[in-house]
Order: structure tokens, then sequence, then C-alpha cells
């Protein structure tokens, strides 16, 4: 390495900082293509050949550089720089508030398991333009660097340090708010050409303060001379020093009582260019006002995506209608959707895994005209939404961010940073889903488990103004939905794996406990665990997706009712409740149509009392398509299904939506019912084994000593001696209605309380 001569020039209301490092570029190139890694090497996912809008959110391990310890960046936020994007790219650490390193051309390189939607990506790094170590990136009150966090040292400083408040967009400027000690400080990070080589600057415009604050800017390579300050004049300016402590370089930021911009430039060149590039930096302009950057820019997507709608030809009470995606589209971007939310005027807001957040409007009863509006880019795999007062609040495993339209053009301007509080790792797990709102505004969402942290396998709370997150229940593995009710239910729903036995839906209280070891978060082992509302055989519903809540009477008899979606079976269930002296079970049965993808939320819509249901393709699923956005229509035909499941001491109440034949509903032979347990181990998943029998695989015959149909014609009770709470239990019906229509199906059910004798 070549010696380095850092200079800081001081004009007016600026500061520029050339900090010369390492070697040539074009060395530096050669050396990495000759270093080449196999991962470099390894197909990207589909999504990386997308346009992804300039900026990527994600959790990045810095590899390439033999300066560079391996370190991963839990949430980075990777910026495409300069005009076109094309001139390099920066890292900026959200958690810790640090420009953590730039290099000239290349960008990230993404993890290729699940196409890309798995553990981190790799930052493929040398040559660096700068790095910065990992830790905080400004010094606290007292001056210290110094990482305090409790614990696993997993999340964001404490607000009071360093709080990241979100970025601004303007066209391809990207502007980062923060606050440090109580200081807002705005930061924007660009690539310049100086003498023909590509230079880093970054504009800081930092707030009144009644402290000094230092800033670590990066590290220093080698032996270099000491910084020069020059002024106009050539007097030096005390409120501004610029250090080398520990091996990287400090600048120092007195108390001032007016705001102040700074414009730092940082190169890596060959001594003997320093100053060709000391000479050329009075061709860069002068720092900015940043506050034009702050009011929203031209659209970046300015034509929508225009498809059309198609509505199902199927016959029946309830069919599926496509909201089509524009699947072929010139940017090959991919519509894997995690999520979706109705805006007041009844438009959709509709989130992809891949990082977009999608307008579509044109929802009526024909379809006709589909357009799809690029709202928002470059998020952290985003597994919920849930519009609140028309604002898109958006749940990455990151965030939850709030999008704000500043200029009124369709497109998000300020991803605001609503609350970051989570604590994340890299596991293929750890995705976080389903975000809600409950009566008073307070948002929930679940997190998958992995990392060795207090959030790992948990079911979150954020405050309705974004400030606390807080811990409601434990124990979950990798739960891809949740739902909230409206009396302020939650339920989460898990995937069968390790001490999950099979797919289960929770009604979720306070404190609770739902079974995965790996994530109890106690202090001694539990022994036992908290049940499910009701648990599904593996084969009927083999990964399961998010719940909501039908509250209107548009959407047929299923008033009051929740509905479940199968996201390894691209299907719907009706969940049948019911609370036996303050415990609650369910049955579940399946609604006779599919999705085209991987069903993960489903929400009814305010303006027409429909459901729309939205999923991907990610991981193991029967769908064909990578994603999509459905309603399932309510049609005012005749409905057939069963709607109620009530147990008793003495036997079972089911009802149905319609009156029943009589002779078919009191024939024996009409109904067969078997039940079954799991085992609770840290096997995946387990076994199906007799209540007769526990350590025999297999499933007993339950007797059905009569059956009865009860006044009003829609209910029989099946007398059933002996019965007793179980885990599993499978009701079969071969019936028909009144009026002659066939109705069979099966309902899978958990006892865990009986009810009075009937």
């Amino acid at each position: 390495m070549r010696n380095t001569r850092p200079i800081l020039l001081h004009s007016l209301a600026t500061i520029s900082l050339l900090l010369a490092g390492t070697g040539p570029l074009s060395a530096q190139k050669n050396q990495v293509e000759e270093e080449k890694k196999p991962w470099w090497d390894a197909p990207q996912p589909r999504f990386s050949k997308s346009e992804l809008g300039g900026v990527f959110s994600g959790t990045v391990d810095m590899r390439g550089d033999a300066k560079v310890s391996h370190r991963t960046i839990y949430k980075a936020i990777a910026v495409r720089l300069g005009e076109g994007g094309k001139n390099g790219t920066v890292l900026f650490d959200t958690e810790m508030m640090r420009m953590a390193c730039a290099i000239p051309s290349k960008t990230v390189m993404f993890n290729t398991y699940r196409d890309g939607l798995g553990g981190a990506g790799h930052w493929v790094g040398s040559p660096y333009l700068f790095t910065a170590e990992s830790g905080p990136s400004w010094a606290d009150e007292e001056g210290n660097f110094e990482d305090l966090r409790e614990g696993k040292k997993a999340g964001p400083l404490p607000r009071s340090w360093a709080q990241y408040r979100g970025l601004y967009r303007h066209g391809e400027r990207v502007v980062f708010s923060y606050r440090i000690n109580g200081v807002d400080i705005l930061d924007m990070p660009w690539i310049e050409e100086v003498g023909g080589l590509k230079v880093f600057t970054r504009t800081l415009e930092i707030n009144p303060s009644d402290l000094s604050l230092v800033l670590k800017i990066c590290q220093a390579r080698d032996n270099t001379e000491a910084p020069t300050v020059v002024m106009p004049q050539g007097k030096p300016d005390p409120s501004f020093a610029l250090a080398k402590e520990d091996g990287e370089w400090h600048l120092g930021i007195k108390a001032r009582k007016s705001k102040v911009r700074i414009k730092m430039i940082l190169a890596s060149a060959a001594t003997n260019q320093s100053q060709k590039i000391v000479a050329a930096t009075s061709a860069i302009p002068a720092a900015e006002d940043l506050s034009r950057f702050l009011k929203g820019g031209p659209p970046r997507h300015p034509a929508p995506l225009v498809t059309k709608g198609a509505l199902s030809g199927e016959k029946g009470p309830y069919v599926v209608d496509t909201i089509t995606p524009p699947f072929d589209n010139p940017d090959k971007i991919l519509f894997r959707f995690g999520g979706h939310d109705f805006f007041s005027n009844g438009d959709i807001a509709v989130c992809s895994i891949d990082g977009d957040v999608w307008r579509v409007s044109g929802i009526d009863s024909k379809l006709d005209k589909i357009s799809w509006r690029r709202l928002a880019t470059g998020l952290f795999q985003p597994l919920g939404l849930k519009v609140v007062k028309d604002k898109v609040h958006v749940l990455g495993r990151d965030q939850i961010t709030r999008l704000h339209d500043l200029n009124g053009d369709g497109e998000a301007d300020l991803y605001e940073c609503f609350n970051n509080g989570c604590r994340i790792g890299k596991h293929v797990h750890e995705y976080a889903t389903g975000l809600e709102t409950d009566p008073e505004g307070n948002f929930y969402y679940v997190k998958g488990h992995g990392a060795n942290n207090e959030h790992a396998g948990t079911l979150l709370k954020v405050s309705a103004d974004g400030a606390d997150i807080s811990v409601v229940a434990t124990g979950f593995r990798w739960p891809n939905g949740s739902g909230a009710g409206p009396n302020g239910e939650l339920t989460v729903a898990d995937q069968q794996g390790t001490w999950v036995p099979s797919s289960r839906v929770d009604l979720v209280k306070n404190g609770g406990f739902y079974g995965f070891m790996n994530a109890h978060h106690r202090k001694e082992a539990p022994t036992s665990y908290d049940g499910p509302l009701c648990w599904i055989p593996h084969k009927v519903d083999n990964s399961c997706g998010g719940q909501t809540w039908n509250t209107s009477d548009k959407w047929g008899p299923f008033k009051g009712h929740m509905v479940h979606c199968s996201y390894g079976k691209c299907t719907l269930f009706l969940v049948m409740q019911e609370n036996v002296g303050g415990v609650d079970q369910a049955g579940v049965f399946q609604f006779p149509f599919k999705f085209q993808s991987g069903g993960m939320r489903a929400r009814f819509n305010p303006h027409d009392g429909q459901l729309y249901v939205s999923g991907l393709k990610g991981w193991q699923t029967s769908g064909a398509k990578d994603g999509c956005l459905q309603r399932v229509r309510f049609t005012g035909a005749k409905v057939t299904m069963p709607r109620s499941l009530n147990i008793h001491e003495n036997g079972i109440r089911v009802g149905f939506t319609q009156q029943l034949d009589k002779e078919l509903a009191e024939d024996l032979d009409s109904w067969q019912i078997e039940q079954w347990n799991y085992q609770w181990t840290s096997k995946y998943g387990s076994k199906e084994y007799k209540v007769s029998e526990p350590s025999a695989t297999g499933h007993d015959k339950v007797e059905v000593r009569s059956a009865r149909l009860l006044p009003g014609g829609q209910e029989v009770f099946l007398e059933i001696p002996n019965l007793a709470p179980v885990m599993q239990m499978k009701i079969e019906f071969d019936l028909e209605t009144a009026n002659g229509d066939e109705m069979i199906g099966a309902l899978h059910n958990t006892i865990h309380a009986l009810g009075p004798a009937l």
C-alpha cells in the first residue's frame, strides 16, 4: 500500500475532506479478478436481474478485502450512486448510523438460497473507496464509541444516542435522516469523478447543537501523514478537527448555534495522484442545501403497468377473480406478494418480497383495466402491510417503514422509519410476517427463529406512535402469518418442524409460550406449552399463511368467522371457533377453490365486503405462479358448508348453512370420525399416534352412537360416549340438503375442553 495524505479544506459553510488511500483502482480491479472466489460465480437469483430501483435493503456480509475482517451488517441499505446509478455503491448501517463502505462499480451479490430469499447477501468488496469499522459511527454525549447495548448487542443503539429516522428519495439522490444525541442530521452520499478517478462525497447537514459531536469517518490505511487544515485566508477553524484515533479518522464538530453543512471527499489513489485530486477538488460543487431534496422529486416510475383482470367463469357461491399482475414487463420485475391492504378510495397497496410496494387501481366489478404503480422500492423482504389513515406501513425484516408521497406524484419520497427496534440475525427462517393493528392502533407482527436474541420466534407489539416495541408471546418456529380480530384477538400460525408436531393456528395470549423450545426466552426451560386453537394435519395444510375475520354480511353466511390461508396448499379454510369455560378451540373446513400461488395474506375489502388474498411462490408450495392477487367473491348462490362446531360432554354438535335431509343426517353411515395425537419433541414434525395406545402410530375410530337432527334442521348432534380432549380429530360427512344438494367433506378439529351435555 502507498502512503496517503488526508487534507481538510474549508470554504465558507462547507468543508471538503480528501482522504486518499490504498492503491490505484485499476490495479486493485485486476487483483480482484485474479482472486475470484467460488461464490462469486454462483448463479444470481432472478430478482437480481430486475430493475431494483437504485436501493437495496438487506443483511450483508462484507467480504473481499484483506483489510476488512468478515463482518455482517444486519440492517444495511445499499445505494447506487452517480448519474444512472452506475458509478458505485455505498452501504449504510441503519443501526449504527454508519457509512460502512463504498466501492466504485460492483454491487451486492445476493444469497442464492430460495431464489435469493434466504440468508445474507454478500458485499463484493475490493477495491473499497473506504471502509469504516463495525460499531457506532457517532460518539455518545460523553464522547465514547463503546457499544453499550445489553445482552447479545442486537438491535439499534438507544434512541437517546442514535435514532434512524428514514431516508428521502429525490430522483437518483438518497438522503439519510437520523438523530445523534438529540441533534437532527441529514447525510447524503454520492460519487463524482475528479481527475479521471471516482471519489466518494458525503454531505452532512447538522442542526444547531449545544453539544460537540464526533464522527468516525473511515479506517486509516497504513501510515498516513498528519491532516492539514486550510482556511480561505489561511486561518484555521477551531470548530472542526480531523484526527487519527486508533487506526481511524475522526471528525470533531464543536457545539454551534447555527446549522452547519459539511462535504467530505474520500478517494482511493496512489500518493503521486493525491496532489492531482487535491487540485481538482475545486471543481466539485460545495456542500448543497439538502432541504431541496426533502420535498419530493421527479417520479422514478411515472408510467403505470396496465393489465386486464380475469373474472371467474365458475359457478357456485364463492368464485375467485384474478387481479392480474404485470408479470411480463420490460424491467423484469417479479411479483411475489407478501401483504396488502386498502386505501380509502378502494385502491390496493401490495408489497412484494423482492422489496417493492405497488398501488393497484381499477378494482371494480369488471376488472377491465388494472393499473399498477410502483410506490416504493428497495425494502427488506417485506411480508406484511397495513394502511393506516391512508399511509402505507410496510413490514420488512429490519423495520416497519411508513411511506410518504410528499409531492402527490404517486411515489413515496420519504421512507420513514416508524420502528426498527426488532433484533435480527441472518438465519433463513427470520422473516418478519403479517402486520396487523388492534382497536387501539398498536401494531403486531411475528418473527421467525434463528437469531440468538430475544426477538427470535416471538410475536411483537409496536405502540401506535411507533416509539416502543415489546414481546407479546414466545415459542414460534417459522410463523408465516398472523391475524388480528375486531375485538383485539391475536392469532399466529406456525409450520411443522422441530418442536412443532404439525401445522397449528394459535389464538395468542399475552405471555404465552407456543411450543418451539429454541425460542422460549425463559430463565428456565418450560416443560409444557400453550396449546393451539386448532391443529391441522400436515397433509391438509403443510405450510400456514395468515388469518383474518369477516365482519360484514356481504360475504355470505360467515359474518364473525375467521378464515385461514394455507401457503403450502394454496387454499382457504373456514375456522369454526368456540370458547368452553374460558378455553378456546376450533375446527377448520377447506373452501372448494385454490389460489394461483401460496396464500400469504387475506383481508376483507371495506368497500365491497369481499375477500382479497395475496400470495407468492418462494419456497415449498403447490402454487403455479410467482405471485397472485385474487378476489374471493360471494355470488349470492346457496352456500352448502359447515358453519359451526361445538363440543359437549356427550357428543359433538355440527351446524350447517342449509337445512339438511333428515334421513341422511341421522344415518350413522353418513358420519365417520377418527382421532389421533402428536408427540411434542425435538424431532422434525410428528407421526400420528393412537389415543388408545400412545406409543403406536395410527388413528382410532370414534364411535358415533346416534345422530340427531336438531330443531331448525341445520344442526346435527352426534352422540359420542367417552368423548375426551384430543389433539386431532377428523369428522367426515356425506349428506344432502333438504333440497337434495350434495354436501360431502371433512372437518379437522382439536378438543381441549368439553361443554355441558346436550
